[in-house]
Parts: C-alpha cells; sequence; structure tokens
C-alpha cells in the first residue's frame, strides 16, 4: 500500500486540531523519584522541538500534595520563550500567587476559552 496515511477529507471535520500535550506535568508528577528540573525543562523543549505547539509544563500546587512539581517556579523560567502556548494548572487562588511571579500572563497565549482552573501562560 503506498501513500498511507491516507487522507480521507470529511466537512465535518475541523481542518486542524491542537494537541494539548500535558506529559512534562501530568507523567512527571506520577514518577516515584525526583525529575531533576533541568530534565523537565529539557523534555519541554524537546516536546516543542517535535512541533508540538501547546505543552502544560508544570502547575503550581503546593509541594505537600505534589512534590514533583515543587520546582514550577525555577522551571517555569527555563521554557517561558519557547514559541509554544505554556498553560499551567493553577489549581487556587495561592497557586496563582506564585504564577504570576514566575510565569505572567502574555496576551497572544490566551485560549478564546480559558476553563477557571487552566490560565494561560
Amino acid at each position: 500500500m503506498s501513500g498511507l496515511p491516507m487522507t480521507v477529507p470529511d466537512p465535518a471535520l475541523p481542518a486542524r486540531v491542537r494537541i494539548h500535550e500535558v506529559g512534562a506535568r501530568d507523567g512527571l508528577q506520577n514518577e516515584k523519584t525526583a525529575v531533576p528540573t533541568e530534565v523537565k525543562a529539557e523534555f519541554v523543549r524537546r516536546l516543542a522541538a517535535a512541533g508540538l505547539t501547546t505543552i502544560e509544563a508544570t502547575s503550581f500546587v503546593h509541594p505537600k500534595w505534589v512534590p514533583q512539581l515543587a520546582d514550577a517556579e525555577e522551571l517555569f523560567p527555563r521554557v517561558r520563550d519557547l514559541p509554544v502556548r505554556l498553560p499551567v494548572l493553577v489549581p487556587n487562588e495561592r497557586g496563582s500567587t506564585g504564577r504570576s511571579r514566575s510565569a505572567p500572563v502574555r496576551s497572544p497565549c490566551s485560549p478564546r476559552r480559558p476553563s477557571p482552573s487552566r490560565r494561560p501562560i
């Protein structure tokens, strides 16, 4: 078979989709051992280099609840200049305060309909 993958146009489907990659946050938060901040930053850089345009890099959550994400304020400055959308999970107002110090909101990254728990960076 040649020509795979085969394109089958469907006018009911959108012409494009956005993949919202959450492995850097959701995947790494479940690791048993600590992942160094620079390794996380390199992971996010490689996801961006692979062509992903929306990467959820971290969460501003209390380290008591998610120890793997305790380095959010250190990680974000290492990846914030990538040419991708970098939304973060902000579960409460206290987390929002930490986010505003290390990850100021940049208007070009604002989604059309932000949810209360996911704020664009």
